[in-house]
């Protein structure tokens, strides 16, 4: 399977489990904003009174009503700061963040120690990847109201998203240290450790925030995501069954619940799951991709093309999409498309050994040697301790009719690999057309019992039939 560009796991490029980074932003703060009776100044009373049409209809998610109304109270008391205050709040209900910093930053510059309009405009930012913005807005919101849990949250998921890991910590570890039932304030703390690699911890932190919040669902999922990392298929595969029992309605749950049965050759199962999770999500790159690869493994290489263009259509510049296409490309025999998708693989994603290899590969299939040894040439520079494809290198070399050179790689490679039966042979080859009889018997005799040990008969015969030829 294949890795995702928005969400995905393990690789070569296999993709999968993640968890959901962080639960859903929390909602706004509104109690501060004068939802209780009059406006802080005074306004003209047509003011007031379609200023609380709108609180109204913004308690009942009427947002699109209650914009309206703020826009109508703003015509009789346009320098209100609660106003704008209230018409950024339903702005954000409608997800149209852009309007709402607007409203947010009017407000702020009409009344600056506003705050809960700096922790909502920082939410707003936060929604639209500002991270940085996001920070500074929480941090000003928490020197106004110190000891706030809630801000201490958001300050650490935004300096997550900026990076700085230990500082996320820290935050939430505020954030718990003044609320300690604080299910949220857990579940982002352990999503920060599994992405230090502290998986131990992250869990630890997932059952704190499930002991306290039986039905998390977010919890499930993002343990599930740490166990898979750990190796525990099966019981990262029971949360993610508890994701999807609590919230059938997670693409991301389904997702994941069907990497993991994939991985663990439950094939019928996980296609079913990446149905689901494209029915919740018609655009969830992750979902085409891992069903195109088990459609190509299953034989069914038009239903894997067909699934394969999706994701690319969905995700142009993300190279693994390109990747697995050009891998069932090569499966249906048209290696020249195939070389197409790995070029553009590799214009997009240039410090990847494995697809200079890939695409080496395919190069081959062509008898392109000259090539393939560039591409081979690449990847080394980028992974100058990969014993294959030094291996792989020398072999190509051989074809080209440069011993020597091929023998330099295959010395590497036999040094990296003791074990790596080809080199040895081709190393016997190239000792062969060099004139060192004896080494080349000796490394010819080497892989004999390396293919022999690994159960390769094809290999043992070929090595059989060159010392033969030798003696």
């Amino acid at each position: 399977m294949t890795r995702s560009p928005h969400r995905s796991c393990p690789s070569t490029q296999r993709s999968g489990v993640r968890g959901s980074l962080v639960a859903g932003l929390a909602a706004l703060w509104l109690g501060g904003l004068g939802l209780a009776g009059a406006i802080a100044q005074p306004v003209p009373q047509a003011a007031q009174r379609a200023y609380d049409s709108g609180v109204a209809k913004l308690n009942n998610r009427d947002y699109s009503g209650s914009i309206a109304d703020f826009t109508q109270a703003l015509s009789f008391s346009p320098s209100s700061a609660a106003i704008y205050a209230m018409r950024g709040a339903a702005y954000a209900g409608l997800g149209q963040f852009e309007p709402a910093i607007a409203d947010y930053t009017t407000a702020l510059q009409l009344n600056p120690t506003y705050a809960d309009v700096y922790f909502n405009r920082g939410v707003a930012y936060y929604s639209v990847g500002n991270a940085s913005a996001a920070l500074s807005d929480f941090n000003q919101a928490a020197q106004l109201t110190p000891n706030r849990a809630e801000v201490s949250l958001f300050q650490g998921r935004a300096r997550a998203a900026t990076g700085d890991l230990d500082g996320a910590i820290a935050a939430l570890n505020q954030a718990i240290a003044l609320q300690a039932n604080y299910p949220e304030a857990y579940l982002n703390r352990g999503v920060v450790r599994a992405r230090q690699g502290n998986h131990d911890a992250a869990i630890a932190d997932y059952d704190q925030a499930i002991r306290q919040r039986s039905n998390y669902a977010d919890a499930y999922l993002n343990r599930g995501s740490s166990r898979f990392a750990q190796g525990d298929l099966e019981a990262a595969l029971r949360d993610f069954n508890e994701a999807v029992a609590k919230d059938n309605t997670s693409a991301v749950a389904y997702f994941n619940r069907g990497y993991a049965a994939g991985t663990l050759g439950d094939r019928r199962a996980a296609l079913s799951d990446f149905n689901q999770a494209i029915r919740l999500d018609p655009g969830y790159t992750a979902a085409y991709m891992n069903r195109g690869v088990l459609r190509a493994a299953g034989g069914d290489l038009d239903g894997a093309m067909s699934d394969l263009n999706q994701a690319v259509s969905l995700s142009p510049d993300y190279a693994p999409a390109y990747k697995a296409r050009a891998d069932v490309l090569m499966q249906m025999g048209e290696p020249q498309r195939a070389i197409a998708d790995y070029t553009r693989a590799i214009e997009r994603q240039p410090n990847s050994a494995s697809l200079m290899m890939a695409r080496a590969e395919a190069r081959l299939s062509q008898s392109d040697f000259a090539g393939a040894a560039q591409d081979l040439t690449q990847a080394i520079a980028l992974e100058p301790n990969n014993a294959q494809v030094y291996g792989k290198r020398g072999a190509v070399r051989l074809r080209l009719g440069d011993a020597r050179s091929a023998l330099n790689d295959l010395n590497q490679a036999t040094r990296l690999n003791p074990q790596d039966a080809d080199s040895f042979y081709h190393r016997g080859i190239a000792k062969r057309r060099l004139g060192d009889r004896a080494g080349a018997l000796a490394d010819l005799r080497q892989s004999a019992e390396l293919y022999r040990q690994q159960s390769r008969a094809e290999g043992y015969r070929n090595a059989i039939a060159e010392m033969s030829a030798l003696q």
